[in-house]
């Protein structure tokens, strides 16, 4: 995570971005991925999307502010959905208003059902980091 932070802030560095709409999402692995970069630079973030993912609810005080949408199947039976719904429930008792779309009956790999919803994009590039 250290080197991709690194890379990240190289790139940023190196181009012409536009700070104050970065974002994160992953799934899967990835969607932990999305759990512990935020949780390691909460301001640095835009807005985020964690997919059948999960974290750690005991850092969520840093992350009541970004905005986050997150996803997970109700029948994943590679990472629970427990994982997210324990997210959800720890960001809502910090004060923040996560957004949770569990897929009744979907299994693990709903990246496809949520990265095809153009509503999701929409959703995303609306925030931008004060």
């Amino acid at each position: 995570m250290g080197l991709a932070m690194k890379l990240l802030d190289k790139s940023i560095a190196e181009n012409p971005v536009d700070t104050k709409r970065i974002y994160v999402t992953g799934l899967s692995m990835g969607g932990f991925a999305t759990w512990e970069i935020l949780q390691r630079e909460p301001g640095k973030f835009a807005a985020a999307i964690p997919v059948c993912g999960g974290g750690d609810p005991a850092f969520v005080g840093k992350l009541a502010k970004v905005p986050i949408w997150i996803f997970h199947g109700s029948a994943d039976g590679t990472v629970p959905p427990k994982r997210s719904r324990d997210m959800v429930a720890a960001l809502t008792t910090v004060g923040g208003h996560p957004v949770y779309t569990e897929y009744t009956g979907a299994g693990h790999d709903v990246w496809g059902q949520t990265y095809s919803d153009i509503k999701v994009w929409d959703w995303l590039f609306s925030y931008e980091r004060k």
